[in-house]
């Protein structure tokens, strides 16, 4: 199966492209994920400042972050799913969610769609933060439909698994927030 064939099946019959993944995880169209959702997120925050260095130093930056986050992200879900089943996981189980994790990432180029909206003159600039907003929450639905069928997790669990690192930096700038205040008063 060619790798526009997989990528299509993801999209339309979830189940053909899953058994497909499993079999033989092609980890050159996660890269391609990654790297599309580097070059539409930096699209979207560089288009009025200009320069291509600036660009091409954005797009780097977001692309190792984006494909170090999906590996660390990737091991620790792994990590976790072994925890908790009975019998060994086959090691191609860890390079398919972060397949599926680059092949959420095209859900990001919907910003580049955004930011050229951006650009208009009119109310209808305001759409982009809708654009950029449908696109994050499809980039996660995605990935917990990506681990729910790796794992076979329910539903609630993959999204659980899913926002937990969001809700745990959120918990923790909210701690320092509170912290750094009770110092600035109690000084």
């Amino acid at each position: 199966m060619s790798l526009s064939e997989i990528f299509y099946d993801y999209l339309e019959a979830p189940e053909k492209a899953q058994e497909a993944i499993l079999a033989r995880p092609p980890m050159a169209l996660a890269l391609c994920g990654f790297l599309a959702a580097a070059l539409s997120l930096s699209l979207w925050n560089s288009i009025k400042t200009g320069g291509l260095v600036f660009f091409t130093l954005k797009t780097a930056s977001i692309f190792l972050w984006n494909l170090l986050s999906a590996f660390l992200w990737a091991a620790l879900i792994h990590w976790y799913a072994s925890m908790r089943s009975p019998e060994p996981l086959a090691p191609k189980t860890a390079k398919s969610i972060l397949v599926y994790f680059g092949f959420s990432d095209f859900a990001w180029s919907l910003t580049a769609v955004a930011a050229f909206t951006s650009l208009l003159e009119s109310p209808w600039r305001y759409l982009s933060l809708l654009i950029f907003a449908v696109a994050g929450f499809l980039n996660l639905a995605l990935k917990a439909r990506g681990i729910k069928s790796v794992y076979h997790f329910s539903g609630p669990k993959s999204w659980l698994l899913i926002l937990a690192p969001y809700a745990a930096f959120f918990i923790l700038g909210l701690c320092f927030l509170v912290f750094s205040l009770l110092g600035l008063f109690f000084r």
